[in-house]
């Protein structure tokens, strides 16, 4: 009897303890679904993306999920991310089963119900069965290692057993079955090295380069290590280990992904104290979630509960995709979305790594500065061995493995073209929260060097006004140096070469049957892929265009080449100047003036603070149309016009967000936002059950389920209430975000953030728990109630 009291009181001990720990957390329960068994190596949800989401933490390349009911005991997976690709190499890889009686039988094994929850940083399962109590911890303690707490209350000895089984079978999609091969017998190399001693498992893996699919170096390694000595029989996709407690038992287990040796070889000092000292490690852990958590929802007012915790699932789904260095990419990174088909790895796209960088310096400053070093890290410089011409630029994509141009054989590095001009946007933002003079220092030299290259190598006419393009890559030119096309003929597509010809095809084949890979990359440049001002609509959406009126060549797109003083092709230029870059640029002569200011630059300051009035004053004269009230591109014309614009504005494709870019970058007038910010609150335009879709509703080529062409992008969104602000209209800010707070499906719930959703319905879209979604709903958040402070 006084045993059962001694258990009692040490079982209301540990459970006020852990009530302790978790009630601050109490209301972030669940935030993100994170229940799952998988039992395949890659589990697709539509779209090609992984329909499971994983706990990651740390920038670490494995992740863990809470078990579906047949797995109780296990934290599930793990998620592991081999270099560029998300795949699940078990439904679980430590199972624990618990046995009374002295042997291991159906008759003995204790029957355990499970409540089990995620925290913002922690998975938890509670387990109760007759006269045994367990709980189960699991947080991030290193980049590259978890760490599990089991205690265990019991009032008699016990067998404990602990399983780990690998996936046997290859991919399934929606939940049904799409290749039931084993990925062992796909990937022969992948098959696992056991290494087992007392309490250790180490499985090693072969070398597979199966591009899109797997990725392994030859010496990667998944280990488990504890602190509880057990006995272990494997085979070859299975272990099974058990020992005995005679009661009372807290024990500590580690997991680790290790993508090469080198880290194998680092990671085992860390892996040795953290068994230690786990508790410091563990409260080490709290007290990081804690200040996260913390900075994320100082600015809400209120105490308004929906936003904080969505501010923290903005949060949860930042720091879950963020990727420690590693390969190719020297600085800590967050990726687009680590369940994303695509996404996953440390690949960073200046684009993305502009917007999050903002929000990560709420709450997480040097994860920021982090995340800017890495999107210019592969910056290109006079003496590059690839592309010298091209000094200053900035990738699209950078990723764990370079491309076969530079030594590697990546195949998702992409050098074809770059990002708008956000990024000095970005740096003033986090320079802002970190106060480092020697950081901005340092951004601001490559700031520069990137301005330059936009004016020398993307500004074909020499205006001051820069073009998306494209750059001279094999994408887009033969081996001697022609642009890339091709036309559907009779005999189907087939490939030309040269400009002139591409020309002459356009005037030959008026429906538009011309397809030209640098058409991709100069709207790859811009952020919107497909985006109907860059002459995208589909043979459909022509055919109506056609039948009101229009013309198939309303939709070309047509390109200059662009060369340097010695002669030398540097790139292409759309013969479009784009409202959006402009603006964006504007504004980035402003926040370099402020940089330059800053460091005591007094007359490059007052340089750049002249180019942006000149820009503004350009982006106001030219991109404005008086009779429908917004901003477009220009088609540049073979001559300048007499008011001397480059041309005139491309009304004939409709309406976009690049309209409130000048809103957004404070370089409209007051007069034409006004205009501008009528067509966003009109209902026939932009302001649909989740406003400010990719297209207007009267654009030609919308379609609610298009990309860039009707889809609702977060980052817009945001782009448009911060530009409604500026000019005053606070309340209508406020209204619209709650709008898409209420009317974007599973933002308040436990779904995943999403890439974008549908403007009409609401309906998820795209890759989940995507990070710029994340980024901008986190200062969206920030900014209730509060849109004109």
């Amino acid at each position: 009897m006084k045993f059962k009291y001694v258990c009692v009181f040490t079982f209301l001990i540990i459970t006020f303890y852990t009530q302790s720990i978790y009630a601050n957390d109490a209301n972030y329960r669940n935030l993100i679904d994170r229940v799952g068994s998988p039992y395949y190596l890659q589990d697709f949800e539509h779209g090609g993306h992984q329909r499971f989401s994983p706990l990651f933490d740390l920038g670490a390349w494995h992740g863990h999920m809470l078990p579906t009911e047949e797995n109780i005991g296990a934290f599930t997976g793990p998620a592991i991310i081999t270099e560029e690709y998300l795949n699940f190499i078990a439904p679980y890889f430590e199972k624990l089963t618990v046995y009374k009686g002295g042997e291991i039988s159906n008759a003995n094994k204790v029957k355990l119900t499970m409540q089990a929850y995620s925290l913002p940083g922690a998975l938890v399962q509670e387990l109760r069965g007759d006269g045994v109590q367990i709980n189960l911890i699991l947080r991030f303690v290193t980049n590259r290692t978890s760490l599990v707490k089991t205690q265990i209350i019991t009032e008699k000895p016990l067998i404990l057993q602990f399983e780990g089984q690998l996936v046997e079978h290859m991919s399934a999609k929606n939940g049904k079955v799409k290749d039931a091969r084993s990925p062992f017998a796909v990937y022969p190399q992948l098959q696992p090295k056991w290494q087992v001693t007392d309490g250790n498992i180490t499985l090693s893996f072969g070398k597979v380069r199966a591009f899109g699919q797997l990725l392994t170096s030859g010496s990667s390694q998944l280990q488990l290590h504890k602190t509880l000595p057990v006995k272990t029989t494997h085979g070859k996709l299975s272990y099974v280990s058990d020992t005995n407690i005679a009661g009372d038992h807290t024990f500590y287990t580690t997991y680790s992904y290790l993508l090469d040796s080198q880290e194998v070889a680092r990671e085992q000092v860390k892996i040795a104290d953290i068994l230690k000292q786990p508790e410091n490690y563990l409260s080490g852990s709290k007290k990081r979630w804690q200040h996260y958590i913390e900075q994320a929802i100082r600015p809400i007012l209120n105490n308004d509960l929906s936003y904080q915790r969505l501010a923290v699932k903005s949060v949860e789904t930042l720091i879950g995709n963020w990727r420690s260095k590693a390969g190719a990419v020297g600085f800590d990174t967050v990726s687009p979305a680590v369940t994303g088909r695509w996404f996953s790895g440390n690949q960073t796209w200046p684009w993305d790594g502009y917007k999050q960088a903002f929000a990560l310096a709420t709450f997480h400053p040097e994860l920021a500065k982090q995340n800017l070093n890495a999107v210019f890290e592969h910056q290109i410089i006079a003496n590059d061995a690839v592309r010298p011409w091209d000094a200053g630029f900035i990738p699209d994509l950078v990723a764990y493995n370079l491309s076969p141009e530079r030594g590697g054989d990546g195949i998702n590095w992409n050098e074809r073209n770059t990002k708008p001009s956000l990024a000095a946007w970005a740096v003033w933002q986090v320079y802002q929260y970190t106060n480092d003079k020697q950081w901005l220092e340092e951004m601001f030299a490559k700031l520069i060097a990137y301005r330059h290259w936009w004016l020398t190598n993307r500004d074909h006419n020499n205006n001051g006004v820069p073009e998306y393009g494209a750059t001279v890559d094999k994408a887009h030119n033969t081996s001697d140096g022609k642009l890339r096309f091709e036309v559907n003929t009779a005999n189907g597509w087939q490939a030309f070469s040269g400009l002139t010809n591409y020309q002459n095809a356009l005037k030959t084949n008026p429906q538009g049957q011309v397809k030209i890979p640098a058409q991709t990359a100069a709207s790859w440049e811009s952020g919107r892929d497909d985006a109907a001002v860059f002459g995208f609509i589909n043979s459909e959406q022509l055919a109506r265009y056609i039948k009101n009126g229009g013309q198939a060549a309303d939709w070309h797109v047509d390109f200059a080449q662009n060369f340097d003083n010695s002669g030398r092709l540097i790139g292409y230029s759309l013969l479009q100047e784009s409202v959006d870059q402009a603006s964006y640029m504007a504004a980035d002569n402003r926040y370099l003036s402020k940089m330059a200011k800053e460091l005591n630059y007094p007359r490059q300051a007052s340089y750049l603070l002249k180019q942006a009035t000149r820009l503004r004053d350009y982006i106001n004269r030219c991109m404005f149309d008086t009779t429908t009230g917004f901003y477009y591109d220009i088609e540049i014309a073979p001559q300048p016009l007499e008011n001397g614009c480059a041309g005139k504005p491309l009304i004939k494709r409709g309406k976009g967000p690049e309209g409130w870019s000048a809103l957004f970058n404070q370089v409209a007038t007051v007069e034409q936002a006004q205009q501008v910010v009528d067509a966003m609150l009109d209902p026939r335009e932009f302001n649909t059950h989740v406003p400010f879709g990719s297209a207007a509703l009267t654009n030609p080529a919308f379609g609610a389920d298009i990309y860039w062409r009707g889809r609702v992008w977060l980052d817009q969104v945001y782009f448009g209430l911060v530009g409604m602000s500026h000019y005053g209209y606070c309340e209508k800010a406020q209204q619209l975000s709650e709008q898409l707070l209420t009317h974007a499906d599973g933002l308040l719930a436990s779904a995943p953030i999403r890439e974008n959703y549908n403007p009409l319905t609401g309906e998820q879209q795209g890759a989940p728990n995507f990070s710029w979604s994340a980024a901008h709903l986190l200062l969206i958040v920030q900014k209730q109630g509060k849109w004109c402070d």
